[in-house]
């Protein structure tokens, strides 16, 4: 098994073999995200990653959004040795085309033995799963189909609201975009923060969640049922956490009374405008906590809080623990 490189060497490392399956029918962000974060490291440290585009029969691959995908390496030709193998997700059809018919799951289970690391992205952790390569592991997969891959496998320890899991060398990711985020961690694991840092800013991230982030936002969520007015004050909240963001000035930015905007407020989203803003702000915290080596007071200041103890009170009420309870965790075992 390929020995992986020390974080943050200068000196020139051999390239690492990554590959990313794909198949017809493949969700091509499931593809496209994860490839254009290994060719920004690539970038960033030539000779660093080795990426190869494979599928079942070679060829060109047809994505669920009718974008093509030419020169496919059939599994068959690929390298070897495979230090870092990922598999994309599709929709229903076109994945159990791939994992039963084209027996994608049986070469998993052949080819696992021999990488470094496995990973899927979004519904690619079926096949993982077919392949009996989570049973007895941690993993997670598209919100949508969470209980779906616990039913069918109930020998996985789904995590539901995790954007990816890591378990030994086994790392699944949630729905489509989290392809991103599961390959700058890989990049991390390998290359060291500074540089997948410096890719997330080249891919113009907002944020870069960690991997026990939830899935769906609360912005998200609040945003799906309110009106075009609030979800354009929820989008600017987010981006302006070291303002005033009193129920008097978020209803003076939206032209209302205070008193009828906390109550559409609340009657939209689900939120008081107060839990909401604290949940932006400790969401921004655990970022800052999990990304930099910032103090509390930096992170307080940052995040919106007028203290580190405003910072630790409102951490405690939302995770049940301390900032610094919180950072120890995430760095005191693989993630």
């Amino acid at each position: 098994m390929p020995s992986p490189p020390h974080k943050d060497e200068e000196a020139a490392v051999s390239a690492i073999d990554v590959v990313l399956v794909a198949f017809d029918g493949v969700e091509g962000l499931d593809v496209a995200g994860p490839a254009s974060v290994f060719s920004k490291a690539e970038m960033l440290r030539p000779g660093s990653y080795r990426l190869h585009i494979a599928s079942p029969c070679g060829g060109t691959v047809r994505t669920n959004g009718g974008l093509e995908l030419a020169n496919t390496l059939g599994l068959q030709q690929l390298p070897a040795a495979i230090d870092t193998l990922i598999i994309a997700g599709g929709d229903e059809p076109a994945l159990r085309t791939a994992i039963v018919e084209q027996n994608v799951a049986g070469w998993l289970a052949a080819t696992a033995p021999r990488a470094r690391r496995i990973a899927s992205v979004c519904t690619g952790a079926f096949a993982l799963a077919a392949a009996g390569l989570l049973d007895g592991r941690e993993a997670t997969t598209h919100w949508r189909v969470c209980d779906l891959l616990q039913t069918l496998r109930p020998q996985v320890r789904v995590q539901r609201e995790r954007i990816y899991v890591r378990d030994g060398r086994l790392w699944t990711s949630a729905g489509v975009t989290t392809g991103i985020e599961l390959a700058l961690a890989l990049v991390e694991d390998d290359l060291g923060h500074a540089v997948s840092m410096e890719i997330a800013r080249t891919l113009a991230l907002p944020m870069l969640r960690g991997g026990a982030q939830p899935q769906l936002s609360q912005a998200l969520q609040a945003q799906a049922t309110a009106s075009s007015r609030l979800r354009e004050l929820l989008a600017w909240i987010g981006t302006h956490l070291q303002e005033d963001l009193s129920v008097e000035a978020l209803a003076a930015r939206v032209q209302m009374s205070p008193r009828h905007f906390a109550r559409e407020f609340a009657a939209q989203t689900g939120s008081t405008p107060a839990r909401f803003v604290e949940q932006a702000r400790v969401a921004a915290a655990a970022q800052l906590l999990l990304q930099t080596h910032w103090t509390q007071e930096r992170i307080a200041s940052h995040s919106g809080f007028r203290s580190v103890d405003a910072l630790q009170r409102a951490f405690a009420r939302q995770h049940g623990q301390t900032p610094q309870a919180y950072r120890s965790a995430a760095f005191g075992k693989p993630r």
